[in-house]
């Protein structure tokens, strides 16, 4: 049967917590099939073992993707995009990496109902738990944001999207996706401001997921130094400028968030990519 919603799920030597995230998404009680596809970076650490024990158990519903060397370290970025979109056969993909997990068993449900409903939004996601691993402490991922519609300016001046939590339609990725997507430093952000060109975005207010802050293997335990970190996002934010063909205020955006991204690792303001994008709003040669 033509599964609804592809389920999507890369991982790394997470052997600690891969089974939390199949158990996850095993537990969805939906009126519609869905599809689980897992890839698997060559983990070291029984990672894939674990993974093939589900696919023994449900071989209809889970369908692995082994790597045999690991892509990552040959330079592959981008492991959804590269290995994993193309073969997903739902109208809708939902994403949740391979140490995070769902705890709503009525997750897809809601969010399948919801974009079936409104057609000109081209992604929904809600909110999440943060746990994080190193002090065992939690809270919630967004503390003021209110249910509601939301657009791309939103995406830049806040992080305010748990990955566990994006279901987007796919044919809201962009085809082909930009080169520049390949090279970015962060994909989750990258993703979700491409989608946020297909149309607005709806935000649930309910926790439906756990998100594991400084996890094995995480972006947060291996970030590179904080202003070159800061550095790689406003090249991100460039990219997407120089490739958007929307409103200046788009534009406008972009410029206040690098500024202020900046401004808190107490950089320098004037930053070439900064003035190559004032110059851009401005028609400045």
């Amino acid at each position: 049967m033509q599964p609804l919603v592809s389920i999507c799920c890369i991982t790394y030597n997470q052997a600690k917590y891969i089974r939390d995230a199949i158990e996850g998404f095993l537990m969805q009680k939906t009126t519609f099939p869905f599809e689980i596809l897992i890839h698997d970076d060559a983990s070291s650490d029984g990672t894939d073992r674990i993974i093939k024990e589900f696919e023994l158990m449900y071989p209809n519903l889970i369908f692995p993707i082994y790597q045999s060397e690991n892509q990552y370290s040959k330079g592959v970025r981008r492991i959804l995009a590269t290995f994993v979109f193309h073969k997903c056969r739902g109208k809708y993909i939902s994403i949740c990496e391979g140490d995070d997990y769902w705890i709503d068993p009525f997750k897809l449900q809601k969010q399948v109902d919801f974009m079936e409903k409104n057609e000109e939004y081209s992604f929904c996601f809600h909110n999440a738990e943060n746990y994080y691993c190193d002090t065992g402490l939690s809270s919630h991922f967004n503390l003021k944001l209110k249910t509601g519609t939301y657009i791309t300016k939103d995406l830049l001046l806040k992080w305010i999207i748990p990955t566990a939590s994006l279901f987007f339609r796919k044919q809201s990725l962009p085809n082909p996706i930009p080169d520049w997507y390949y090279s970015v430093i962060t994909g989750d952000i990258a993703l979700e401001l491409l989608l946020s060109k297909e149309g607005c975005f709806f935000y649930m207010d309910e926790i439906m997921c756990v998100y594991r802050r400084n996890s094995i293997n995480s972006l947060s335990l291996n970030l590179p130094d904080l202003v070159l970190y800061q550095e790689k996002l406003l090249y991100l934010y460039s990219c997407f400028f120089k490739n958007y063909k929307g409103n200046s205020f788009i534009a406008f955006y972009i410029l206040a968030r690098a500024r202020y991204d900046l401004f808190k690792v107490k950089t320098y303001a004037r930053h070439p990519i900064l003035e190559g994008l004032k110059n851009k709003i401005f028609n400045k040669k």
